[in-house]
C-alpha cells in the first residue's frame, strides 16, 4: 500500500476508535478507587450500585464458581470485602467489556464469543503465570490479558478487506500475522489496541502491554508484565482457544521462558491449570442477559 493509502486507512482507524464506546464512568471511578488507599468497601460498593445493570453483573460474577466463595454473597459491599478491591475492579472491567469482546470479529475469522473466550483464557493464563513467577501484580495481569486484543475490534473491517493479501504476505515471507498486518495495512491490531487503551485512560502499564504484547522487547520500558501476557497469549493460541486467522507463525519471543526461569514442565502445569480455570469460568462466558437471571 502506498503512503496515501496508508494515511487514509490510519485516518479511518482513528475515526473508528473515536466511535467506540468509552468505558462506563462507573468502571473508571472503581479503577481509581481500587488503587486509592483511602477508599473503603462501602464507598466502592456505592459507586457500583449507581449502575444497576453493572451491579447485578458484578454480583452474578462474584457468585460464579470461578471465584469459589464458600457461601453466596448478596450485597455489593460484602462482595468487595470478601473478594478485595482489585478483584472487584477486574469484575467491573470484565462486565463492561463483555459486549465489545463477545461480538463476531469477521476479519479474523472469529465467530461470536471466540474473542471473549480467547481474551478470558489469556487473562486467566496471565494471572497464573504472574503468581507462578511471583510478580506483585497478578490482579493487574488478569486485566491486561483480558484486554490485550481489544485492537481487533477496531481494525477487523480493514483486515477483512485485505485478508487474502495479509495471508499471502505472511505465507510468502513466513512472518507472524501481526507483522503481515503491519506490512499490508501500515498498522496492526496491537497499535490499534494501544490507541483504544489511551482513549480509555487506562494506566500506562496496561497501554504498553496491549501495544507490545506481540514483541515485548520492542517496548521502551522493559516491564515483565508484557512478557507475561505475551506468554499467556501464546499458550491460549497453542491450546486452540479463540484461534482466528491470525495464529499463523505466532512464536514465543526468544528468552521469555528463561526470563521467568520456567521449564517445559512448568508450562505443562500452567496449561492444565488454565483448562481447569476455564471450566470454572463457564459463567463468565455466558451472555450477560443469561448470567443475570
Amino acid at each position: 500500500m502506498n503512503a496515501t493509502g496508508t494515511s487514509e486507512k490510519l485516518q479511518q482507524l482513528v475515526q473508528t476508535i473515536r466511535d467506540l464506546p468509552a468505558l462506563p464512568e462507573v468502571v473508571v471511578r472503581v479503577m481509581r478507587m481500587a488503587e486509592d488507599p483511602r477508599s473503603d468497601a462501602q464507598g466502592i460498593a456505592r459507586v457500583i450500585a449507581t449502575d444497576q445493570a453493572m451491579a447485578a453483573r458484578v454480583l452474578k460474577l462474584a457468585n460464579s464458581a470461578f471465584y469459589g466463595l464458600p457461601r453466596r454473597v448478596s450485597t455489593l459491599s460484602e462482595a468487595v470485602v470478601i473478594l478485595g478491591f482489585r478483584t472487584i475492579k477486574n469484575l467491573a472491567i470484565a462486565a463492561s467489556t463483555f459486549e465489545l469482546l463477545n461480538r463476531e470479529i469477521a476479519g479474523y475469522w472469529l465467530q461470536r464469543g471466540e474473542l471473549w473466550r480467547h481474551s478470558l483464557a489469556c487473562a486467566i493464563g496471565a494471572q497464573l503465570i504472574a503468581r507462578r513467577v511471583r510478580l506483585p501484580v497478578s490482579e493487574e495481569a488478569f486485566v491486561a490479558g483480558l484486554l490485550h486484543d481489544i485492537g481487533k475490534v477496531a481494525i477487523h473491517l480493514f483486515v477483512r478487506e485485505q485478508f487474502d493479501q495479509i495471508m499471502e504476505r505472511a505465507l510468502q515471507d513466513r512472518i507472524p500475522f501481526v507483522e503481515a498486518e503491519q506490512a499490508v495495512l501500515g498498522f496492526n491490531h496491537a497499535m490499534a489496541g494501544g490507541l483504544i487503551a489511551e482513549k480509555w485512560n487506562l494506566p500506562p502499564l496496561l497501554v504498553s502491554v496491549i501495544k507490545y504484547h506481540h514483541q515485548p522487547s520492542s517496548a521502551p520500558e522493559k516491564e515483565p508484565m508484557i512478557s507475561v501476557v505475551h506468554l499467556a497469549d501464546l499458550l491460549s493460541i497453542t491450546m486452540g482457544i479463540g484461534i482466528g486467522g491470525d495464529g499463523l507463525y505466532y512464536t514465543l519471543e526468544e528468552g521469555t521462558l528463561a526470563m521467568f526461569h520456567l521449564e517445559q514442565a512448568d508450562i505443562d502445569e500452567l496449561c492444565e491449570q488454565m483448562v481447569d480455570q476455564m471450566a470454572q469460568a463457564a459463567n463468565l462466558q455466558e451472555q450477560p442477559e443469561v448470567a443475570l437471571r
